[in-house]
């Protein structure tokens, strides 16, 4: 087979040819072309940011009322526990309470209890389950 090589074979001449000082004064012409005011520029994410606005306060408001939620229902809830869980499942008695308490404290409980006679017989009178309370 016989070598070939494009540098040794002759050249052919394409037939597109350039006019003399085309490219002198293109920039020139391209330029008159051009508007004189910029264009107004578009931002892509400008239609994204209301969306994304949107969504943001969407989550915010859902995770606050979430978080109430569960905290004002956790406060009262645990009251609630606590009161009946005391009153209920509690084993300590008058006695160990009083150990516990410091003086001044058992002085601000102390109620009086001095009845007077004619409330007493007021009350014996108009209560009909009078027995119910004297034998428990």
């Amino acid at each position: 087979m016989k070598e070939f090589r494009l540098d040794n074979e002759p050249k052919i001449a394409s037939g597109f040819k350039t006019p003399e000082g085309y490219f002198e004064d293109l920039s020139e012409k391209i330029n008159k072309n051009l508007p004189n005011s910029e264009p107004k520029v578009i931002s892509i994410f400008q239609k994204r940011k209301t969306w994304m606005y949107g969504i943001a306060a969407v989550l915010a408001i859902s995770i606050s009322v979430v978080f109430y939620q569960q905290f004002q229902s956790t406060e009262t809830l645990d009251a609630e526990f606590l009161e009946n869980y005391i009153a209920r499942n509690t084993t300590v008695s008058e006695y160990d309470l009083l150990e516990l308490l410091e003086k001044e404290d058992i002085e601000k409980i102390q109620i009086d209890l001095e009845i007077q006679d004619d409330i007493l017989e007021e009350t014996m009178i108009h209560n009909t389950n009078l027995e119910h309370y004297l034998t428990n």
